[in-house]
């Protein structure tokens, strides 16, 4: 008997350390992976990364794109639209032509041109950004976007959707994005 607890107490311990060993992808891994997915969607795309964001917010080319230093956020503005100031009671809708899955190098295609997708309310700053399905969709607002403006997005997974954030890790990339304000009075 006395021989008997110390070899089960040693038979837990081992079990519990073994199953304490998680050979799932920890997040800094899927950081990792996301990056070498981005980086291979840039180069696969001949995609120019620019260092500073053009002055005047026009783009030289569609292959030219801008990574907001505060989100990650890859973005061409093909578009600034018509000059129309958002207000805290306008609503932003939001269509896109197409989007694409970068994870593992799966490239699943869907687009939402028959309906707008996401309806928030502006203006949008980095307090109210992290509040919307996308949040990723809110940063070319934070650059003169305006009503009926479109861009091209590389969206990191944490400025995604909710499963991109919290299951998929996957970032994505959005093509022909166009805002459209509606006055919310």
């Amino acid at each position: 008997m006395k021989l008997f607890k110390p070899v089960v107490l040693s038979l837990i311990g081992l079990l519990l350390l073994v199953s304490s060993c998680n050979k799932g992808k920890t997040y800094a891994d899927r950081l990792k992976d996301e990056r070498k997915a981005i980086d291979l969607f840039i180069a696969k795309n001949d995609l120019n990364i620019l260092s500073e964001f053009p002055k005047d917010g026009k783009f030289a080319s569609k292959n030219d794109f801008y990574k907001d230093p505060y989100t990650g956020v890859y973005f061409n503005i093909m578009e600034l639209g018509e000059p129309v100031e958002l207000s805290i009671r306008d609503e932003v809708y939001i269509r896109f032509k197409e989007v694409i899955y970068l994870k593992d190098n799966d490239t699943i295609k869907y687009n939402n041109q028959e309906y707008f997708t996401e309806t928030f309310y502006g203006p949008v700053n980095s307090s109210t950004r992290d509040a919307y399905t996308i949040p990723g969709w809110m940063v070319p607002l934070s650059y003169n976007v305006k009503h009926t403006g479109k861009a091209r997005l590389i969206i990191p997974f944490d400025m995604g959707s909710t499963y991109d954030r919290g299951t998929g890790y996957q970032p994505t990339f959005y093509d022909d994005v166009v805002y459209r304000f509606e006055n919310g009075y």
